[in-house]
C-alpha cells in the first residue's frame, strides 16, 4: 500500500455477537500521511447512507476496559466452608492495576463460587458482565430499531494469575483468557492497551490470531508486521442498516521497548485527524475506542502525548460522537452522563477497572445521530450467568490452578514481610522483604550475565505482603508482583547517585505525615545510608552515605550499572508535579540516565531466588542489616 492509502476489506462478525451485522476493516498505515484514497478489495462495496430513517435506530453500546486478566476474584483463605473471606487487602494503584479486592468479596459465599480452589473461592466477574450483554441482546433481538454492540477498550491482559497461560512465546502458549471468552460472551470489537504488549508483540498476534473472533484497533501502531497482520486502524460495522466506524487508539505511554523492533506508537492525535477526513463520509456514527487515559491531568497513570480530553478538544464540530476510554481507571458517568464529560461536543466514556462497571451508551439516528443516555452498572449488582461460568470460565480457573497452587518456599516468621507492614511502612524505612528483593535482583541479574553493581527497587511495585511464617505458592508471589515488568539496567555516575539518594530522601514517608506514593526507593546491600528528617517537610537529606563499605566521595567519578524495574516511579507523578510546583525539592529524573531494557521478567528472577532459597528467609536475605537508618533528629 502506499503512503496515504488503506485498503478496504470484508471483515468477519463475531459469531457470537450483534446478530445480522457487516463488519469491514480499514487496513494500512494510518500515521505517515493523510489518508486520501481507501482501495475496497475485490468485491467489496460499502453501503451507501440510509439517513435520514423513517425511524429512528438505537445502537446500544456495552463497553469495558483494562480488565486485567480479571476474569474472576479470588478470595483469600478460608478454614471452613461457610467461612467470611479474609479480604485481600493491597498497598496502592499503579495506573495499570492493584486489585480493589474488597468489591468482590461477599460476607458468606454461596455454593455456587466456592472453589475451584482447595481453601479458597472465587467471584464470577466476567460472567457477570456475559449474563448482562446476553440479557441485553436478547431483550432485543426482535426489535428493529434497536441494535446491541460490545466492546473494550484495552488492557484485556497484565496483572493476573491467568497471565501465566500465555507461556513466554508462541511455543508455550496456551490460552489468552479474556480473549477467548470475550469471544465467547459476543464482543464486536476490541481496543488495545499498553499491558496487551507487555509478552511481545509476537506473542500477542499469535494470541489474537488463536483466540479473537473480533477485530482488534489501533490506528497509531505502526513499524510491527505481526501485529499489522491482526490489528488494523478502524473498522465498520452495519447493523440495522446504521453504518457505525470505530477508531482504536493506544496509548505511547508505559510501553515497554522489545530489541529489534520497529514498533513504534505514534501521536494519536496526528493518526485521528489523518483518518477523519477519508473515514466520517462513510460513517453514520464515528466512535473512537481509545487507550489514552482520560485527560493529561490525570495521575492514576501515564498519559503521554494527549488524553481522551485533549483529544475531543482536537476534533473537527461533529466528526465524532463519542470517545470509550479506558488506562486511567476512571469510573465516569456513573449515575448519568455529566456535562463535565463532553469535551466539544463528544462525550466521553470510562468503565473503571478489573470488570468493576460495564458501561451502557444509547446513540440515537435518525437524521443525526447523538448520544442520548450513558451510565455505569455495577457488576457485583448483576446476575451471574451460570452457564457461562460453568463451560468457558471453569475450564480455565482448573487451568490456572496448578500455577497459582505451586508452592515455591516459606515466609520468615517477621513483620517486615506482612501485608500490614507493606500496606503501611514500606516507604518509611528499612524493611527486610525489600532488603531480599533488591538483594535478591543484583543476584540473579548476575547470573544471567549482566554484571550489576547494585539495585534498586520501587516501592509501588510491591502490592502486597505475604502470610509470615506460611507457605508461599506462585499465587502468593503473583499478587505481591502481579505484572510482566522486565529487567532494565541503567548507569549513572557516583556523582549523580548522590543526587538520587538526596532526591530519595525526600520521598521517603515521614512519621508526621499522611503517606502517599512517592516513588520511595530501596536500594540493594551495597548502599548503605542515613536519612535526616529534619525539621520541616522538604528538608530530609541522605547523609553517611556508603558505596561497598567506602564514602561515597570516593566514587564521585565512577560509573555504576544498576538493575532494577522497567516500571519505575510512575505512580509518583503526582508528588513529583506537587514538589516540582512548590520547588521544594529538585526531583531527580531517572529517565534521564542510560538505560537498558531486557527481556527478563524481574518476577521470575525473584522466583527462581525464593526457591534457590527455600523462601523469603533470613538466611537468603530477608533480614533488616542496617542499610538504611533514619536518625533521631
Amino acid at each position: 500500500m502506499t503512503t496515504g492509502t488503506l485498503r478496504l476489506v470484508q471483515g468477519s462478525p463475531n459469531p457470537n455477537g450483534a446478530g445480522d451485522a457487516a463488519v469491514y476493516l480499514f487496513c494500512g498505515d494510518a500515521t505517515a500521511a493523510p489518508i486520501t484514497e481507501i482501495i475496497p478489495a475485490e468485491g467489496v462495496q460499502l453501503p451507501p447512507s440510509r439517513l435520514p430513517l423513517a425511524r429512528p435506530v438505537r445502537i446500544k453500546l456495552l463497553h469495558f476496559n483494562d480488565l486485567h486478566g480479571h476474569i474472576a476474584g479470588f478470595t483469600a483463605q478460608m478454614s471452613m466452608p461457610d467461612a467470611a473471606p479474609r479480604p485481600l487487602r493491597v498497598k496502592t494503584s499503579r495506573g495499570s492495576t492493584r486489585m480493589d479486592a474488597d468489591f468482590f468479596l461477599y460476607p458468606r459465599l454461596p455454593a455456587f463460587i466456592r472453589g475451584p480452589f482447595i481453601g479458597q473461592g472465587h467471584v464470577p466477574i466476567f460472567s457477570r458482565l456475559a449474563a448482562w450483554l446476553r440479557a441485553t441482546r436478547a431483550r432485543y433481538a426482535d426489535d428493529p430499531q434497536v441494535a446491541v454492540l460490545a466492546v473494550s477498550a484495552g488492557d484485556d491482559s497484565g496483572g493476573a494469575i491467568f497471565d501465566e497461560l500465555l507461556g513466554r512465546d508462541p511455543e508455550t502458549y496456551q490460552v489468552h483468557a479474556g480473549y477467548r471468552l470475550y469471544s465467547e460472551m459476543g464482543v464486536d470489537l476490541g481496543g488495545l492497551g499498553n499491558h496487551d504488549l507487555d509478552r511481545g508483540a509476537l506473542l500477542l498476534a499469535h494470541a489474537i490470531r488463536q483466540e479473537t473472533r473480533f477485530p482488534i484497533l489501533a490506528a497509531n501502531l505502526t513499524g510491527d508486521p505481526a501485529l499489522a497482520a491482526c490489528c488494523c486502524p478502524a473498522a465498520l460495522v452495519v447493523v440495522k442498516g446504521v453504518r457505525v466506524g470505530f477508531i482504536g487508539l493506544t496509548t505511547p505511554a508505559q510501553i515497554r521497548p522489545e530489541p529489534h523492533s520497529l514498533r513504534r506508537i505514534t501521536d494519536p492525535v496526528a493518526a485521528v485527524h489523518n483518518l477523519i477526513p477519508a473515514l466520517r463520509p462513510l460513517c453514520d456514527v464515528l466512535i473512537i475506542l481509545s487507550h489514552l487515559g482520560y485527560s493529561l491531568n490525570v495521575r492514576s497513570a501515564v498519559v503521554r502525548c494527549a488524553g481522551d480530553v485533549e483529544l475531543a478538544r482536537s476534533l473537527p464540530p461533529g466528526a465524532v460522537h463519542l470517545i470509550v476510554g479506558g488506562h486511567t481507571h476512571n469510573a465516569l458517568n456513573e449515575t448519568g452522563l455529566s456535562a463535565d464529560n463532553i469535551v466539544n461536543g463528544v462525550p466521553i466514556v470510562q468503565a473503571g477497572k478489573f470488570g468493576q462497571f460495564v458501561g451502557e451508551v444509547d446513540i440515537t439516528v435518525q437524521q443525526i445521530a447523538a448520544v442520548t443516555y450513558a451510565r455505569l452498572r455495577a457488576t457485583i449488582d448483576l446476575p451471574v450467568d451460570e452457564a457461562f461460568e460453568r463451560e468457558h470460565v471453569r475450564p480455565l480457573l482448573e487451568q490456572v490452578r496448578p500455577y497459582r497452587e505451586r508452592i515455591i518456599g516459606r515466609a520468615a516468621d517477621d513483620e517486615d514481610l506482612s501485608v500490614d507492614a507493606v500496606c503501611n511502612a514500606f516507604a518509611a524505612g528499612e524493611s527486610a522483604l525489600a532488603n531480599f528483593i533488591a538483594d535478591a535482583l543484583v543476584t540473579q541479574a548476575r547470573a544471567h550475565g549482566y554484571p550489576v553493581d547494585f539495585a534498586l527497587v520501587d516501592a509501588s511495585n510491591v502490592g502486597c505482603g505475604l502470610r509470615v511464617g506460611a507457605d508461599i505458592s506462585f499465587g502468593d508471589w503473583f499478587d505481591l508482583m502481579p505484572f510482566a515488568d522486565t529487567l532494565c539496567l541503567y548507569r549513572l555516575s557516583g556523582q549523580q547517585l548522590d543526587e538520587l539518594l538526596q532526591d530519595n530522601a525526600q520521598r521517603m514517608d515521614r512519621p508526621d505525615q499522611p503517606h502517599t506514593e512517592r516513588g520511595f526507593l530501596h536500594f540493594s546491600g551495597q548502599i548503605h545510608y542515613a536519612v535526616e528528617f529534619g525539621p520541616a517537610p522538604g528538608q530530609a537529606r541522605a547523609v553517611e552515605i556508603r558505596v561497598n563499605s567506602r564514602p561515597i566521595k570516593d566514587s564521585l567519578n565512577r560509573t555504576f550499572l544498576v538493575a532494577c524495574s522497567s516500571f519505575l516511579r510512575g505512580p509518583a507523578a503526582a508528588w513529583e508535579e506537587y514538589a516540582r510546583r512548590n520547588g521544594s525539592q529538585p526531583v531527580f529524573d531517572l529517565q534521564q540516565l542510560p538505560q537498558e531494557y531486557t527481556q527478563v521478567c524481574v518476577r521470575d528472577l525473584l522466583v527462581d531466588a525464593i526457591t534457590a532459597h527455600g523462601g523469603v528467609l533470613p538466611e537468603g536475605g530477608a533480614k533488616r542489616d542496617g542499610r538504611l537508618r533514619v536518625l533521631s533528629p
